[in-house]
């Protein structure tokens, strides 16, 4: 089974992969295993005949961050989407190439949900979630958008 791997390679040193309940950047291959860089700096040693036959999803060098943000429904959409645009220009571990897709995606039960789907290097995906998410939350506020949460009314139909 190795053997066939190592002729194949679906993938190579560099790149983030998920396979067999692992997810990492791709540090070593070898004839027998396949060592990851996990994002908690751990080594994951993946034994290559749990490669072969697997579902193998090869992010490659890139990676899309698939977040949202949901805003009041009093909010000027067109404002919030341009401050999203805004904090994903400012963000250096943002590609600018492929562009970003952000939109509305939704009319929630207590907001109207953007998405927001920016490109980073596969081994910025973490750090540029956070930071986006940061932005967000600090723009949003200064332009007084507000994020709602779920919220309940309950009335009381019979007082006794």
């Amino acid at each position: 089974m190795e053997i066939s791997y190592v002729f194949v390679k679906p993938f190579r040193v560099g790149e983030w992969i998920e396979v067999a309940g692992v997810q990492g950047q791709v540090k070593t291959v070898a004839l027998f295993s396949t060592t990851l860089l996990h994002t908690d700096m751990s080594r994951v040693v993946v034994p290559n005949r749990m490669v072969v036959g697997e579902i193998l999803h090869n992010y490659g060098a890139n990676r899309q961050l698939d977040m949202s943000v949901g805003v009041a429904y009093g909010t000027n959409i067109n404002q919030a989407i341009g401050i999203v645009r805004d904090v994903l220009a400012k963000n250096p571990r943002i590609l600018k190439e492929p562009v970003p897709i952000v939109g509305v995606t939704m009319l929630a039960d207590c907001s109207i949900n953007i998405s927001i789907k920016p490109w980073t290097l596969a081994g910025d995906y973490v750090a540029a979630r956070v930071e986006v998410y940061q932005a967000l939350a600090e723009q949003l506020r200064a332009a007084n958008i507000s994020i709602p949460f779920p919220q309940r009314e309950v009335r009381l139909l019979n007082n006794s």
